[in-house]
């Protein structure tokens, strides 16, 4: 082993001459042409192949068993016996396992891989180990350069320009020390981060890393302790790609909680296990033919039908009013299983609002919308004629979220004749004398209703005779 970490040392150091002289001096320069990303299902890890203008950049391998997956893959899809570059993400054997098996039917031009600072916590280090063998396969290259890369060293091949991000030094376990690099190609990117855990997201994130992108590679296979919600929002990608599903211990991933996080910001996400997928980008514009996975779909941008015209405030106090909704999604009318629904101030006059929270089945996201509750049906309470007939006192029912009432009233059964209608300002004034009656007539007729300012009328009382 000692000899296999020497000569690993001195190629470490050609490495660092040639990324220097060859691979730093190259400008980030991408502004047209085309790239293809293949991400090939290999069961259990990842493997994905970047393929421009005839050149090649394979990251990682999946493990020992996929080799023969691979093989015939990369033979159908690469012209030549050369890949330019390779990336090891980092040491877990579903990333390494088949790189000796590649190594030994392509050329290999480039090289680089993840070897933190310190010892990982769990090392898998010995020679015949995954990463052992990864090793030896490694020095058994001739005129390979290879080594751990560096934040910010950058490469081409085709139309396409590579940058690392990270370059996984300040990771204590293999996921912590994954690489990530950033590949752009027409004004178009794609953020790969290996088995990138949260614990490492959230270190990223502070020092304000070019980790912006449209394609995300998901981390760790969809696992819930990677892609987090911040992480997401931070990298603000438009479509995600999961390479496998089943682990070894036979769990599911990706995890439901990803795949809901994905949704719930209308990312497009495809998964391996549905078949390899190809992701194009061609004048600045991203397609694939691979069908888009809709386990979860996002409501947020739905439409709320709220199902009748007029509403009103409830005459008993601080009952709420919840008219039925219809919620579309898509365009589809959505079954009301599919979420909870919630009002808020929909107990007096004002403006209420209903909110649909997704049940995560199948729905996620909340989508809000509002209606007008008009005001409450007013009591007359208490009414009364003096005796010279010339003025009434009324009192009725206050409103404190009213803008105050209307009185109508008329010697005129009908309302039509001798009609007269006053405004009471404020909802808590709910007293008014009637002051100018006829002495003559006999009887008065009297309702009244409660108005809002901005928002509408209520229902007139029922009409109060008074003699």
């Amino acid at each position: 082993m000692k000899s296999i970490m020497l000569k690993r040392a001195i190629k470490i150091f050609v490495f660092v001459f040639a990324a220097l002289g060859l691979f730093a001096v190259s400008k980030v320069q991408a502004n047209a042409g085309e790239l293809k990303m293949h991400t090939i299902y290999v069961g259990h890890g990842d493997c994905i192949l970047l393929e421009s203008k005839g050149h090649y950049m394979l990251v990682d391998s999946g493990e020992a068993s996929a080799k023969d997956t691979i093989l015939n893959y990369l033979e159908k899809h690469v012209v030549g016996d050369t890949i330019d570059y390779v990336v090891a993400t980092h040491g877990d054997k579903d990333h390494i396992g088949s790189f000796p098996a590649i190594f030994k039917k392509y050329e290999i031009k480039n090289l680089v891989y993840s070897e933190p600072e310190k010892p990982y916590t769990n090392p898998d280090t010995g020679k015949e180990s995954h990463f052992g063998k990864f090793v030896d396969a490694i020095n058994e290259e001739e005129g390979l350069v290879y080594g751990n890369p560096f934040e910010g060293q950058t490469w081409t091949f085709g139309d396409a320009s590579v940058k690392v991000i990270y370059d996984g030094r300040k990771g204590t376990t293999y996921n912590e020390s994954s690489i990530v690099t950033k590949v752009t190609c027409d004004g178009k990117s794609i953020l790969m981060t290996g088995d990138l855990p949260t614990t490492m997201e959230e270190k990223l994130m502070p020092k304000k890393y070019d980790l912006k992108a449209d394609i995300l590679k998901v981390g760790h296979h969809g696992a819930a302790a990677s892609t987090s919600a911040d992480f997401l929002d931070y990298v603000k990608p438009t479509h995600a790609v999961i390479p496998n599903g089943y682990t070894e211990q036979g769990e599911y991933f990706p995890r439901d909680s990803v795949l809901q996080r994905l949704a719930l910001r209308f990312i497009k996400t495809y998964l391996a296990t549905e078949g390899d997928i190809v992701m194009n980008i061609k004048n600045g514009v991203i397609s694939t033919t691979h069908k888009e996975n809709t386990k979860f779909q996002c409501i947020s941008r739905g439409q709320i039908v709220v199902i009748g015209s007029k509403f009103y405030a409830s005459n008993t106090i601080g009952k709420k009013v919840t008219p039925k909704i219809h919620v579309y999604a898509n365009g589809e009318l959505i079954s009301s299983k599919h979420y909870n629904i919630s009002y808020k101030d929909a107990t007096h006059t004002g403006i209420a609002t209903v909110k649909v929270t997704g049940t995560k089945e199948k729905y996620v996201g909340t989508l809000s919308t509002t209606f007008s509750l008009l005001p409450r049906l007013s009591k007359i309470t208490s009414y009364s004629r003096s005796k010279n007939k010339k003025k009434i006192k009324l009192q009725w029912s206050a409103q404190n979220y009213a803008s105050g009432y209307t009185i109508w009233y008329s010697s005129d059964k009908n309302m039509e004749k001798d009609s007269h209608k006053i405004t009471v300002k404020g909802g808590k004034n709910n007293k008014k004398t009637l002051k100018g009656l006829k002495k003559k007539k006999k009887k008065y007729y009297v309702k009244i209703q409660a108005f809002k300012d901005g928002i509408g009328k209520g229902k007139w009382t029922t009409k109060k005779c008074i003699k």
